[in-house]
């Protein structure tokens, strides 16, 4: 098949998927209006924050008395849905409570979309490979990912944080690594999906992030404070662990994390171990994936290093959804311009990045593992077996350029 007609056969792929979202949204629609969705937990934060309640925040008979008061019609709620997220991360979310729930909704739906289209702005100039193709195709290729379909029909957060990735890589490639710093910092709302991240560009060298991270860290703890008080902020990490604990009420379905946690839950039968378990091979992910990018200097790996760290760092997370890898659509993208430059597509890395990658684009299995199976805990070997093909791209890549495995000097 001539180049040109695959380029066409995927994109028909691509609206075929999407009209497969757009169905699935219209027949959840009046869920959707009632409040069935997670932006009740956002839009109810910021309400309390509105309403001068911020010491009150994390108790659960306030946040439901303000979810009843806009989403009196959810029937399955018998108590709040949980409002874990740190306390700054309701004042991203204050102005929209200016708004009726459903306006909010439809807005904040919007400014997801803004945010997808903002991808090709940042990322057109590092990405040589893809600049033939319309942004459109881009935005496309984006709705058609599933955790980004998840993400908006639950009126999540994790496109914010994919938007802040995207931001904190096109700097990083500029060497802005303190402004980089304060885009992650921004995304401390999702600590589990940045911390670790962190970590990792800071093993490589990369401690000018410091800067930005901890001024900016400062201003949001200080801004935390401000809303919810001393006690409010001393007892938010009681208030994690309870949540944790009891699984919100079912709201918490570890068979549906699709990370390390969820993979070892699946094949632990949910046994008292997973814990201990998850905790041990996600130090020893973390230490293999920083040894992998800290013997790394040459910039031309700083794509796949880039990758490999948010990889890495969804299997770690201790927490996460579907929508959750939703940040996974930067490494697409990443590994996409990647493959597609001369000579480096292939290999059996390249094929195992392909087709773990393609599964986040197959919706209909994803839907049956989330919504008839409970298995969306599956798909974290997809994100395992991602990461694995992404140290062999790197390892081979390596044998063909010795001199990239000694660092002369490491970035400042």
């Amino acid at each position: 098949m001539k180049p040109s007609k695959w380029k066409f056969a995927a994109a028909l792929y691509l609206v075929g998927v999407l009209l497969i979202h757009a169905l699935v949204f219209w027949n959840a629609r009046e869920l959707v209006w009632k409040g069935y969705p997670d932006f009740t937990i956002y839009y109810c934060a910021g309400t309390i924050v509105r309403q001068g309640l911020g010491p009150h925040l994390y108790e659960e008979a306030t946040q439901f008395k303000v979810q009843k008061g806009f989403a009196p019609d959810v029937a399955i709620r018998l108590g709040a849905l949980p409002y874990n997220h740190p306390p700054f991360e309701g004042l991203y979310f204050l102005p929209f409570t200016y708004l009726p729930y459903r306006t909010a909704f439809i807005f904040w739906g919007l400014a997801n979309l803004a945010m997808l289209m903002a991808l090709p702005l940042l990322l057109r100039p590092h990405l040589p490979e893809l600049r033939i193709y319309c942004w459109p195709l881009w935005v496309l290729a984006s709705l058609a990912f599933f955790p980004i379909f998840f993400a908006l029909l639950q009126g999540q957060d994790t496109i914010l944080l994919l938007f802040l990735y995207t931001l904190a890589f096109a700097l990083l490639k500029k060497n802005h690594d303190t402004v980089a710093g304060v885009s992650l910092t921004l995304g401390l709302f999702k600590f589990h999906l940045v911390l670790p991240f962190v970590l990792l560009l800071l093993v490589q060298g990369r401690k000018r992030i410091l800067y930005g991270f901890l001024s900016t860290a400062t201003v949001l703890a200080v801004a935390s404070v401000a809303v919810v008080g001393w006690h409010g902020i001393t007892s938010y990490p009681h208030y994690v662990l309870q949540v944790e604990e009891t699984m919100a009420r079912g709201a918490i379905v570890p068979s549906d994390m699709p990370n390390l946690r969820g993979v070892l839950y699946l094949l632990l039968h949910g046994g008292p171990h997973v814990g201990v378990v998850a905790l041990v091979l996600s130090v020893a992910i973390l230490l293999f994936t920083a040894w992998r990018c800290f013997g790394v200097a040459d910039p031309e790996f700083f794509d796949s290093k880039f990758s490999l760290g948010v990889l890495a760092t969804v299997l770690v997370s201790y927490h996460a959804s579907g929508y959750d890898l939703s940040i996974l659509m930067l490494p697409v993208l990443l590994l996409a311009n990647e493959l597609l430059g001369k000579g480096r597509a292939g290999g059996w890395p390249a094929r195992l990045m392909f087709i773990a990658a393609a599964v986040f684009f197959v919706s209909p299995l994803q839907l049956f593992l989330l919504m008839k199976a409970k298995r969306l805990a599956l798909v974290g070997w997809a994100v395992l077996l991602w990461w694995c093909g992404i140290v062999g791209h790197i390892s081979t890549r390596i044998r063909h350029h010795p001199s990239a495995r000694i660092p002369a000097t490491l970035p400042s």
